[in-house]
């Protein structure tokens, strides 16, 4: 079900290629669909573009999802393989993954702002360029998008280090509390704390959609419980109840006010979702996450994220917005994908390459040490 390459010591999850997908894919189509001001329109189309605003979010949580479960998977694979975590050697691979593309875009960003062609406001460039951006209150259009970036950096920046000093065992806990955690401090931030910036934008908001896949994450690799867990997850049934499950509150939550309730709940099922088609790929749906078209959206999905800001402007009507939606994807896709051969690729390639090393001279310099200590 699950493929490892033994030259680079990485694990491939079917599958994963596809959520992402339609993960971009849902933040496209809220970004090419949600008019500028919706208030203005009539009752079906307002509608209509109330159901493209909701598709972001769900969109990028979905993204959480497969980061927890997937970071969570590499880690332990790690460990399972080398015994050991090297935090050094998965900082390396993150960061050269994720800095260039990320620099490159608020570099040219910055260029047309010293031209005038775009208009920033005072330090928001620096708040994305150092992931603080999802509580830095003064974000134009062209930056915004870095607020989920950012609580992923936030994420990468904790949970590896937690999971290393911790322990699997305890670190399960720590997980646990910190969904409790959140559970009890959104909906009471929400209610008390007001601040010139999107509340559940921020990282103390959101932890709970990594730390449900995380969670799971051990949980199926767990020797014991994991093969009996991965035997329910895969059941149709299960999927089938947790999709039902997930589009009945979205619906209600179009009519109801009721935000922390619905991320707690999303937060909990996309990860099942997830998690049930990367076991059993061989199924239709699974064929389908993992068919060409897919895959590739999926593998250059973080460069059309982080292109797509220039060319997704908020339309001024429904109108407008489905005349120009395909044209504008098109140069969205056609400026990520030359993105992600001449950027992103070759800092991921030099990234595993330079981590390798690093890890080597590492277990180099821990075996003499062993060594000179044993023969002392």
């Amino acid at each position: 079900m699950m493929s490892a390459s033994s030259s680079s010591g990485s694990i491939y999850l079917p599958t994963l290629h596809g959520w992402r997908a339609i993960a971009i894919a849902a933040v496209l189509l809220c970004h090419g669909f949600a008019p500028a001001n919706p208030e203005s329109l009539p009752r079906t189309q307002r509608l209509i573009a109330e159901i493209a605003l909701r598709l972001g979010p769900q969109g990028v949580s979905l993204f959480f999802a497969i980061s927890g479960f997937l970071i969570t998977t590499l880690l332990l694979y790690e460990l399972e393989r080398t015994g050991r975590i090297s935090l050094p050697g998965f900082y390396i691979r993150r960061g050269f993954r994720i800095l260039p593309p990320a620099l490159l875009y608020l570099a040219i960003i910055g260029i047309l702002s010293a031209f005038g062609i775009v208009v920033l406001f005072k330090g928001e460039l620096l708040s994305a360029a150092l992931w603080f951006n999802n509580y830095w209150p003064n974000r134009t259009w062209w930056t915004q998008h870095y607020w989920s970036l950012s609580v992923e950096e936030h994420f990468y920046l904790f949970w590896p280090t937690l999971l290393v000093l911790l322990g699997i065992r305890r670190v399960r806990w720590i997980g646990a509390a910190l969904i409790v955690a959140t559970a009890i401090w959104r909906p009471w931030s929400l209610e008390h704390i007001h601040v010139n910036l999107p509340s559940l934008q921020r990282t103390d908001m959101r932890l709970d959609a990594f730390m449900f896949a995380c969670l799971l994450a051990i949980l199926v690799r767990d020797p014991e419980s994991g093969p009996r867990l991965i035997a329910i997850l895969v059941r149709p049934s299960v999927r089938i109840a947790a999709v039902l499950a997930l589009a009945v509150v979205w619906v209600v939550s179009i009519r109801v006010e009721m935000q922390a309730t619905r991320f707690l709940i999303q937060s909990a099922l996309l990860p099942l979702i997830v998690v049930s088609a990367v076991y059993s790929p061989a199924d239709w749906f699974g064929r389908l996450l993992e068919s060409r078209p897919l895959k590739w959206l999926g593998h250059v999905s973080y460069s059309v994220y982080l292109w797509q800001m220039p060319f997704l402007t908020p339309p001024p009507d429904l109108h407008s917005a489905a005349l120009w939606f395909l044209p504008r994807t098109a140069l969205v896709m056609l400026v990520a994908y030359l993105s992600y051969r001449v950027v992103e690729m070759p800092g991921m390639i030099y990234g595993r390459t330079l981590a390798e090393r690093v890890v080597r001279r590492r277990q180099a310099r821990f075996a003499i040490v062993t060594h000179a200590s044993w023969s002392a």
